[in-house]
């Protein structure tokens, strides 16, 4: 395995996606004025549970425009009549703006991007927009992106991993990709022939027919002494 570049997954992965995201929701539902025993987290992962079945589920559209449909049948089932009278696309921006700009980069991934950007092409691959990209917290770290707006497709499309090998000029082979979604990154990778550092943050559990991963970590970190294997491997059959 010679790996000559790194993909990453960027929410969950990199950062804490689900505390940027309940920030959002809990911003969304103060603007509303809503008060409920709810709690917010619950309100968020509705919301974001809907978006994903959205983005999943029909032809491409911008990532905005598929959460504000989820905000709006998430608040309107949750909470009937809440919405009335108030700018749904106003609400969308504050929602994500939270979750692009306030979700923390996780500790382990920051020290990993710090050692690995001097020596590897780096590159996440994202179902964001775009712009939205650009406002995220670890933007200095990649001097490219593949974007879902980029490909026109969402993971585990195939379409978004190809665009990403053409940018990086690479054979599916020479990528690790390093992600905590398994339905998105290691169902769109593996078929292409990509070898997958699965980050299991949460401890979860593969469904039967899904593909494996190469690595399975709880963290970044211990991915760089698999690369370090790999580089002593390689230096030893150049020999």
């Amino acid at each position: 395995m010679n790996i000559q570049a790194l993909t990453f997954d960027y929410f969950g992965t990199l950062v804490d996606v689900d505390k940027g995201g309940t920030l959002g929701m809990a911003e969304v539902l103060r603007w509303l004025t809503i008060e409920t025993e709810r709690p917010v987290f619950e309100v968020y992962l509705d919301w974001d549970i809907r978006n994903v079945r959205l983005y999943r589920g029909g032809a491409y559209q911008r990532y905005r425009d598929v959460s504000q449909q989820a905000l709006m049948a998430s608040l309107n089932t949750l909470f009937p009549g809440a919405l009335e009278g108030h700018n749904v696309e106003k609400l969308t921006d504050i929602l994500l703006a939270h979750l692009v700009e306030a979700s923390p980069p996780h500790a382990d991934a920051v020290d990993f991007l710090e050692w690995a950007q001097p020596i590897y092409p780096l590159m996440p691959i994202t179902n964001m927009d775009s712009d939205l990209w650009q406002r995220s917290q670890l933007v200095r770290y990649f001097e490219h992106v593949t974007t879902a707006e980029m490909a026109r497709a969402y993971k585990p499309s195939q379409a978004i991993f190809n665009l990403a090998l053409d940018r990086l000029g690479l054979s599916a082979a020479n990528v690790l990709h390093c992600s905590l979604a398994s339905w998105a990154d290691i169902d769109g990778a593996k078929p292409l022939g990509m070898p997958v550092a699965w980050i299991n943050r949460c401890a979860d559990q593969l469904a039967t027919w899904q593909p494996r991963p190469d690595f399975e970590f709880e963290a970044l970190s211990p991915v760089r002494d698999v690369l370090y294997q790999l580089q002593s491997e390689a230096s030893r059959e150049s020999k």
